[in-house]
């Protein structure tokens, strides 16, 4: 193999126990390193490294960014709702070394996760111990909130969720 081929396949090394988001477009990777709470999980957890790669050549989509979470494993949960963003992810869990693929889907219902946008709505007043909860409209690329009826587009997802 050339020495140009080996330089592109080891940009960060092979995990050995964690999270690989792989398939993300290019240049988003910031996106979902924000739904995930990532910074919040590094400043609490001291051994979790974060690798976020941009703008990495890619078969199928030309080219795509990639995160890698060492020593954390993302919960499905909020994989399925990277995929309201990103539909094109797919999520592998690393555990000594052997890796298990999951392709994220687009849940019916998102409790706890997403604030909801109007600042009316029940689930944003201090006093109101009511978890936000929404479900999908997936030909509408919308979420609904289940108390107030407002809508969320997908793409809106990433400024709403909840720390």
């Amino acid at each position: 193999m050339s020495e140009k081929k080996v330089e592109e396949r080891m940009l960060v090394r092979k995990i050995e126990e964690g999270t690989v988001i792989d398939h993300i477009p290019d240049w988003k990777a910031e996106t979902v390193a924000k739904v995930l709470r990532l910074d919040r999980l590094a400043r609490m957890q001291a051994e979790i490294s974060v690798a976020i790669l941009q703008n990495v050549t890619s078969k199928s989509l030309g080219r795509k960014d990639i995160v890698k979470i060492d020593r954390w494993q993302v919960d499905q949960k909020d994989a399925d709702i990277l995929a309201l963003i990103f539909p094109t992810i797919t999520v592998n869990y690393v555990n000594q070394w052997k890796v298990s693929k999951y392709t994220p889907k687009v849940p019916d219902v998102i409790e706890g996760r997403i604030r909801c946008p109007e600042v009316l709505c029940i689930t944003n007043q201090e006093r109101e111990p009511v978890v936000p909860k929404f479900r999908t409209l997936k030909r509408e690329r919308m979420l609904q909130c289940f108390y107030c009826d407002s809508l969320l587009d997908f793409d809106s997802v990433p400024d709403h969720v909840r720390s």
